[in-house]
């Protein structure tokens, strides 16, 4: 047995991500394991999203409440704007007086990828009933859900469900 390459291997494993990180522009320097352990898309070279949810009246419940959950995992634990905003419409309305309506207008705020929260700390909910989907973290967002994809938000004074949440199917989450 080799000890140095077992305490590289122990100390890199110890260190905490982030001391991992190389300065921006010099990715070479840090391992491609660590870069994607830590790399979100950071996709904010472009001035608007790349792909926009394209409305489609076919889609199922079942559909609209994976493409919820999906939409929750992307907002809020993964932190990729990319599926983000290809489950949003051109329309999107805001009704938080402090954002303007369109994708465009919050597309400056997610285009770097940031996390929001995990699994653990966090939970998400779709309500067949109201077409509604939630996301709960450190506040509560609601969206209103259009064909497939979504259309409106709210963000002041909500609350999360307690009862009614879609049970998607245990092979449509992974």
């Amino acid at each position: 047995m080799h000890l140095l390459p077992a305490l590289t291997a122990a100390a890199l494993l110890a260190a905490p991500l982030g001391s991992l990180a190389a300065p921006a522009g010099d990715a070479s320097s840090v391992p491609q394991l660590f870069q994607s352990l830590q790399a979100r898309e950071n996709l904010c070279h472009l001035q608007t999203p790349p792909q926009l949810c394209t409305p489609d009246p076919s889609v199922s419940v079942e559909e609209t409440a994976r493409r919820a959950y999906q939409f929750y995992r992307a907002f809020v634990v993964d932190g990729d704007p990319r599926t983000m905003f290809s489950l949003i419409d051109d329309v999107y309305q805001q009704h938080n007086p402090g954002y303007a309506s369109g994708p465009q207008a919050i597309w400056p705020l997610f285009c770097s990828g940031r996390k929001i929260g995990n699994e653990q700390g966090t939970d998400w909910c779709f309500d067949a009933a109201t077409n509604m989907s939630y996301a709960r973290y450190s506040t509560i967002d609601r969206w209103r859900w259009v064909d497939g994809c979504v259309h409106e938000h709210w963000d002041q004074g909500e609350r999360f469900p307690t009862e009614g949440c879609y049970e998607l199917p245990t092979n449509a989450t992974a």
